[in-house]
């Protein structure tokens, strides 16, 4: 039974890894669609979002496939690395929901470089919004 349950574990882990995988391949080439046909905009934030979006969807299969793993580890440092690595997938993902929920407030799908900078121009060494009612 044992031998049983440590092959399933491993097959899971392996299977949400293979997942993880995937799923930073089809962000990154969608973002790579949207970042060509944008014009090759380097300050496109549609394209940081989804990569973005695309990573922290990654983590938590990554973050599964680790706790899948953790029912069969035997020795406390392997369980410490194993916590190790788990803590620090939580700790980017934290910073990765962050920056999409910066991402998401100023991302105006008109204007790919987002709502915040449609209407603003360098003025000395500040942004300077214009008022449209003027």
């Amino acid at each position: 039974m044992e031998v049983f349950l440590e092959s399933l574990v491993r097959y899971v882990a392996f299977v949400l890894e293979l997942i993880s995988i995937l799923i930073i391949i089809i962000s990154g080439t969608k973002a790579l669609f949207v970042f060509i046909k944008d014009g090759f905009k380097f300050n496109n934030m549609r394209v940081s979002l989804i990569i973005a979006e695309g990573l922290n969807m990654s983590l938590g299969f990554l973050l599964a496939a680790e706790i899948t793993s953790s029912i069969v580890i035997k020795t406390i440092p392997n369980l410490i690395v194993l916590f190790g690595t788990a803590a620090l997938r939580i700790g980017l993902t934290f910073v990765l929901h962050w920056e999409i929920g910066q991402y998401e407030k100023v991302l105006d799908h008109d204007d790919p470089k987002g709502a915040y900078y449609k209407d603003t121009e360098l003025k000395g060494s500040k942004r300077v919004k214009e008022n449209k009612n003027d």
